[in-house]
């Protein structure tokens, strides 16, 4: 987390100087969010996270789709999201 912090910190001071800095701190925001929130549904009657009552939505999971990019079935478009 301290390597995140010190991202946002870097990217939003030098953001002060130029704007593109202050967009790639923003997303490093959000990336230290999704990295520290959990994403499950909490249930307060047994006090843990239930995996089976958060909502999704599609089948293929994140390692599905790697494997797909490392044989040249799929690409990673990132388009405005690039970071760099």
């Amino acid at each position: 987390m301290r390597l995140l912090d010190t991202v946002v910190w870097g990217l939003s001071a030098l953001g002060r100087v130029a704007p593109v800095f202050a967009e790639k701190a923003e997303l490093a925001r959000i990336g230290r969010y999704y990295a520290t929130q959990s994403m499950l549904v909490w249930d307060p009657a047994t006090g843990r996270y239930d995996p089976s009552a958060t909502p999704s939505t599609g089948t293929e999971t994140l390692f599905d789709f790697y494997a797909r990019v490392v044989r040249g079935e799929a690409s990673v478009e990132r388009g405005d999201h690039a970071v760099f």
